[in-house]
């Protein structure tokens, strides 16, 4: 494996991109989103779900309709930010389409 190779978020996650993974609620960042932990990968991988990659609704929600700490959820992996954050989507109709479509 080459350093390049190491230096891929992708490759170091064990995760595809536009993948749908099962990921758990652990806090909530202010008014912005949640922070999640993806399990589905053969280690914890955290993560972020911007508050209007939550729901489909033309209302966005805030911290008040958040799911709680502990939630388990579907979501699609979107892209590593480059502080190597993953960033996911939660909207039902981008999981419904990659799990019919991945």
């Amino acid at each position: 494996m080459s350093s390049q190779d190491d230096d891929d978020p992708w490759r170091r996650s064990g995760l595809e991109q536009f993948q749908v993974v099962r990921c758990v609620v652990t806090g909530h960042r202010g008014r912005f989103g949640v922070e999640v932990a993806v399990t589905a990968a053969e280690r914890t991988i955290p993560g972020f779900i911007d508050f209007v990659l939550l729901t489909d609704d033309d209302r966005h929600p805030g911290p008040a309709d958040f799911p709680p700490v502990g939630t388990s959820l579907d979501a699609v992996t979107i892209d590593f930010m480059p502080n190597g954050e993953l960033r996911l989507s939660a909207q039902p109709s981008a999981v419904e389409d990659r799990g019919q479509n991945g």
